[in-house]
Parts: structure tokens; C-alpha cells; sequence
């Protein structure tokens, strides 16, 4: 399983990302925490699948408490819409992303959860359970690490 994720790492390493970049350690603890999926500009139509992640009390989520100044960059959720309802495990994103100064790519929580990073403008989300969600984008830095004071909210609904 961890040869898999790894390889699977290194074929979507956003282009530029060496061994010798800090920010490849960064990304594989995100990539780890979740077992999140990754859009690239090259694969703008779908963010990949995973499988839903397992639970656990102990993992920490990320707090919003050191949020950097969004120096120009926001984001605005355009799909899902709010209180929409889909069917199925796979929940179609897509979103208008201005990077600002610092910003690079969103972080696509939902429930809290790190679900996906998607560098383009749309993706899907997949591993969804039923009931009533919300989905939070938050624009990033580069580092994969830096979290703006830019995102947006959303309700939905999986039956």
C-alpha cells in the first residue's frame, strides 16, 4: 500500500517539485494524513479517487488559528451549490480560485476532513458518505503548508 501511494506521489508531484524541494516533505504529510487526491492543470477534470479515509479521534485537524493575510487571493465555490444533492460517492467541485500573491491551490475539507487539493478549477470530490456535508476550500501556499485568510463554505447532501 505504501509503494502504491508512492508511486502514485511521484507520477502527480506538481511539476518543478524535486527531492530537493522543502516543500515535497510537506506535501507527502498531507498527501499521508487523508490519503487526500491531487489535481494538477494537466488533469483538470477530475482530482482522482481515494478511498474514504478511516477515521481516526487521535489525528489532528488543521487549525485556522495561523491564518496568513490573503494579500489579493480568495476563492469562490460555483458547484456544489448550497443544499445540493447528489447520488453516489462522487460530488463534482468547481470553483473560482484568484491565487493572490501568495497563493497556489486549494484544500478541499469536508466535514473538516482533508479531501483532495486541486490546482485547477474543478475536480470531484469521491468517498463521500450519505447525509449532510460541508465542503471548505481554503487557498494555500506553495508550501502546502501556509493557509491563507481566503475560503469558502458550502452545504450538500450524498444520498
Amino acid at each position: 500500500m505504501f509503494f502504491a501511494s508512492l508511486v502514485v506521489l511521484l507520477l502527480t508531484a506538481p511539476a518543478g517539485m524535486s527531492k530537493s524541494d522543502g516543500s515535497e516533505s510537506a506535501w507527502r504529510r498531507q498527501l499521508a494524513q487523508a490519503g487526500h487526491s491531487y489535481s494538477s492543470p494537466a488533469s483538470s477534470t477530475s482530482a482522482g479517487s481515494r478511498e474514504p479515509a478511516a477515521k481516526n479521534a487521535n489525528t489532528p485537524k488543521k487549525s485556522s488559528a495561523a491564518l496568513r493575510p490573503a494579500e489579493g487571493a480568495s476563492v469562490k465555490i460555483l458547484s456544489p451549490t448550497a443544499g445540493q444533492s447528489f447520488k453516489g460517492d462522487q460530488v463534482p467541485l468547481q470553483f473560482k480560485l484568484v491565487k493572490g500573491k501568495k497563493g497556489h491551490h486549494v484544500h478541499a475539507y469536508v466535514d473538516g476532513e482533508l479531501m483532495g487539493m486541486f490546482e485547477s478549477d474543478k475536480g470531484t470530490l469521491t468517498g463521500i458518505k450519505p447525509g449532510k456535508h460541508i465542503l471548505e476550500l481554503r487557498v494555500i501556499a506553495a508550501d502546502h503548508e501556509t493557509e491563507l485568510d481566503a475560503k469558502d463554505k458550502v452545504e450538500f447532501t450524498v444520498k
